[in-house]
């Protein structure tokens, strides 16, 4: 018996007892659809995150920082345990030149961070000031800015903003062309056109020291801080970060020169005050941006010889996959469930198939059939099952997840730039449905096709009806 016609006599038989063939059909697309939808969203989800750090340039940077960094315990304390886990080396201009010097680095500067109070007309905010240098300006996301430009220059008085920090200050801003048909998500905030707020003056308060010296507290607080404004033109507006957790940015960047003159307090912890700690040339952290991921690697065996303590995105780029591959393996089995079930409901209708064709199965056996071709028309039965249910159930999980994209982009992503795709469909996954789906159906058929090969046909030969 050849292969084709095993196939046509499975089609044939199947069609015999459509109504049932097409029940068994739902269950197996239903659980189909059900498994990829489901893993499709996890690999998805961290399709969308991954390229959002790519996107933002983060996995050929690091930042060297005085403490050592890991993902499972977060910053160290120092502790007696702990002492090595503060950087011996000073992290100041001299730190920088070496780094620029290496051959695998592409820029490193300081990261300036201030806290400041900002003023856009009549509205206020508190925020922190981050800084960057003019050779950012080619690298992502400040060479595609929401609105706007880069700096004119390492110490113009300019500023680049973030949506969410324009909002904290009342406004809702939208491109100039979306304006028309854009629905507001907060009527409290003033619905503003990217366009109008670039141009605008930003007022910034920072707090400095009128003195140094501790005892200029005795006399009040007033007499040993000093609140001192800069003014500043917004010259660019940054783009909304999606799916990437917490802000990777600050809400107001100002070129690094510029930054480096405004007013500031100069320590981080009230007792540097009174022990009159003055860190003068000394960072708190310094980034570092690599020509590529080799270079980084590269770096970081440099750095690790000088014992110099980093944070690199991609240090816990092992650990984030651990974390979507538990969360997909949880949607996997949730979805394999309900193939399972399916999977009872091949089993049913193969039994019930042989009760119905037992004096079939028995005529066959007289003319010589022998118990191998019993066995595999009941398994190509069960793997034609399996097969079309995989593409059925593909198109129907190709299908609700383009309805849940369409739903979740409409009505809690209606304002975003662009379309966010929530699903991936690797080829990987479409061809291990199919092959999954076959899997689970022969099993399912593989007690019913050893029943059938072993029904004696002078009892089949017997049965009536």
């Amino acid at each position: 018996m050849t292969i084709l016609d095993l196939i046509t006599m499975a089609r044939k038989n199947l069609w015999r007892t459509r109504l049932r063939t097409l029940l068994t059909l739902i269950g197996v697309i239903i659980g189909i659809g059900a498994l990829i939808s489901m893993v499709s969203f996890g690999i998805g989800l961290e399709k969308n995150i991954t390229q959002k750090f790519k996107s933002n340039d983060l996995f050929t940077s690091l930042t060297i920082s005085a403490k050592a960094f890991n993902f499972k315990s977060g910053p160290r304390n120092k502790t007696q345990q702990d002492q090595s886990a503060q950087s011996s080396v000073p992290l100041n201009d001299s730190l920088i030149a070496v780094l620029q010097k290496r051959p695998e680095v592409a820029i490193a500067y300081p990261r300036l961070n201030v806290p400041v109070r900002a003023a856009l007309s009549k509205d206020t905010a508190a925020t922190n000031i981050g800084s960057l240098p003019m050779a950012m300006a080619q690298y992502p996301p400040y060479n595609q800015l929401y609105a706007g430009h880069y700096f004119s220059s390492d110490t113009a008085l300019e500023a680049i903003v973030s949506l969410s920090f324009l909002q904290a200050l009342g406004y809702e801003v939208v491109s100039k062309e979306r304006k028309g048909n854009y629905q507001q998500t907060d009527t409290s905030l003033t619905l503003a056109a990217a366009d109008t707020i670039i141009g605008k003056t930003l007022v910034l308060f920072s707090v400095s020291l009128k003195s140094t010296s501790p005892f200029a507290l005795m006399g009040g607080i007033e007499n040993a801080i000093d609140e001192k404004e800069t003014r500043v033109k917004i010259v660019g507006i940054l783009k909304e970060e999606q799916f990437a957790g917490p802000t990777l940015r600050e809400e107001i960047i100002l070129p690094i020169n510029t930054a480096k003159r405004l007013p500031s307090l100069g320590f981080d912890k009230v007792s540097d005050l009174i022990n009159n700690k003055n860190k003068g040339n000394q960072y708190t952290s310094i980034y570092v941006k690599t020509k590529s991921m080799d270079d980084l690697n590269q770096l970081k065996k440099f750095l690790d010889h000088q014992k110099i303590n980093y944070f690199a995105i991609d240090d816990g780029l092992a650990e984030m996959k651990k974390a979507f591959l538990i969360l997909d393996s949880v949607l996997g089995i949730i979805g394999l469930i309900s193939l399972l079930v399916a999977g009872f409901g091949i089993v049913n209708t193969m039994l019930m198939s042989i009760m119905e064709r037992t004096r079939e199965i028995g005529i066959m056996k007289a003319v010589g059939g022998k118990n191998k071709d019993i066995r595999m028309i009941f398994f190509f039965e069960a793997g034609f099952i399996g097969l079309v249910g995989a593409f059925g159930g593909i198109a129907l999980g190709y299908g609700l997840t383009r309805v849940a994209n369409l739903i979740v982009n409409n009505q809690y992503l209606k304002n975003a730039d662009e379309f966010v795709d929530l699903f991936s469909f690797p080829w990987w996954l479409i061809g291990g449905s199919v092959l999954f789906s076959i899997i689970i159906s022969l099993l399912a058929g593989l007690y019913p096709a050893i029943r059938a090969s072993s029904i004696h046909p002078i009892d089949a030969l017997r049965q009536t009806g």
